[in-house]
């Protein structure tokens, strides 16, 4: 096997020893190591590129992205550039790093192995990529948003069985599934996602708002919590915490962080209107609007498709009819409902109030507590839907591009 080779700058002895521990895990990998900055060795980055399959640096301070331009400008296509930072970094610096030229950015501290495994997969043959290495392909995931018309109208409910159901199971048990989906609680005070899949709240969304946080992978790592279904759960926090706390801009980069890492994110809101949901509504690809055929149901929700245009000409609303079956004809009320809100009452949802007790006391998801009920089936027609006018949407685009 051929020698590799990595050249690291860095003035911190941490990260130092760090790189030099991962690179012992490795076979046939030579490490040479400058004390120093990116923009104090410039002189020699450029041949630190062109002589090493892999050049690392790392920085705490502010980002000197003209010198990591410069740097991919000379060296061209020539040797891959990792970025290791020491503190906290937003999403737009990620972007603002990939877009100089830097090949992949990581969070320090880091653990050995992670380290080691990332720094042997950009240190690949590219020629040999399509043979003995398949990189991940960057996720572009679903935003979709569940907002309750009123309130007891089984939104929360929707939005954890929902997300179940997105992972779209496969298999002659079902035990397969082919999305990474994550579901997020922004009910900050009566939020119950958690409760509901007996999960331990996730105080990251208090340390967001406390500390002012702009939410990025790290982020995510550290709050996200597990569960045994696969679903990644991002809970309200168990601390009663003001609605406003957060701001616009943290929400914005929480779901275009969340939008990078899984195929499909399902968001449960509050019924309440505070400024940062204009963030959730500008950012949603679907906005699942649930309430019922009644009157105060319907008017509920043409006030909040009003207030969702203000900030999105054509916020994409979807009705829920929630606790109704969806009947064979459609009666009068539900023609009128329909052409008042001048929408299609697209998805039905029937009052199942046994089985969704009964899987909430138990902190089980439907598709546990009873899969074969009559709720559960129609949750999951409604994600078989989703999923499959995702896959025709993503062909189209792919076909425009070709």
């Amino acid at each position: 096997m051929t020698q590799k080779s990595l050249a690291l700058i860095s003035d911190n002895e941490a990260i130092k020893n760090s790189v030099a521990q991962a690179v012992d895990r490795l076979d046939d990998l030579s490490l040479e190591t400058h004390s120093g900055t990116l923009s104090s060795v410039n002189g020699r980055a450029c041949g630190l590129m062109g002589e090493n399959d892999l050049l690392v640096f790392s920085f705490s301070g502010e980002l000197d992205l003209e010198t990591v331009s410069d740097l991919r400008r000379s060296a061209g296509s020539r040797g891959t550039l990792l970025a290791l930072s020491d503190r906290d970094i937003s999403l737009t610096e990620v972007r603002a790093l990939n877009k100089s030229g830097v090949d992949e950015i990581l969070p320090y501290p880091i653990g050995q192995d992670e380290l080691a495994e990332q720094i042997q997969r950009l240190t690949v043959d590219k020629s040999l990529l399509p043979t003995i290495y398949a990189p991940q392909p960057q996720r572009l995931g679903q935003i979709i948003s569940i907002c309750p018309a009123r309130g007891g109208i089984g939104a929360s409910t929707l939005s954890i069985n929902l997300a179940d159901q997105l992972q779209g199971y496969s298999g002659i048990f079902r035990k397969k599934t082919q999305n990474k989906v994550a579901v997020v609680d922004l009910d900050l005070q009566f939020g119950t996602v958690a409760t509901s899949l007996d999960l331990q709240p996730s105080s990251g969304l208090l340390r967001m708002a406390q500390d002012g946080v702009m939410p990025d992978r790290t982020f995510l790592q550290q709050s996200l919590v597990q569960h045994e279904s696969g679903l990644e759960v991002l809970s309200a926090p168990e601390e009663f915490i003001p609605l406003d706390v957060l701001t616009r801009e943290q929400v914005s980069a929480l779901i275009e962080t969340l939008r990078l890492e899984f195929d499909f994110v399902v968001i449960d809101l509050p019924r309440v209107l505070v400024d940062w949901l204009g963030a959730v509504v500008n950012a949603s690809d679907r906005m699942l609007m649930v309430g019922d055929s009644s009157v105060s149901s319907v008017r509920q929700s043409c006030r909040l498709i009003e207030f969702f245009t203000k900030e999105r000409l054509e916020p994409p609303v979807e009705i829920v009819i929630s606790q109704e079956t969806k009947p064979t004809f459609r009666s009068s009320q539900h023609v009128e409902a329909q052409n008042v809100l001048e929408r299609e009452l697209r998805f039905w949802l029937p009052s199942d109030a046994r089985h969704a007790k009964q899987a909430l006391d138990r902190g089980q998801l439907l598709s546990q507590a009873s899969g074969s009920c009559a709720l559960s089936k129609a949750i999951r027609s409604v994600g078989r839907k989703i999923i499959n006018e995702t896959m025709v949407g993503k062909a189209d685009l792919r076909n425009n591009a070709a």
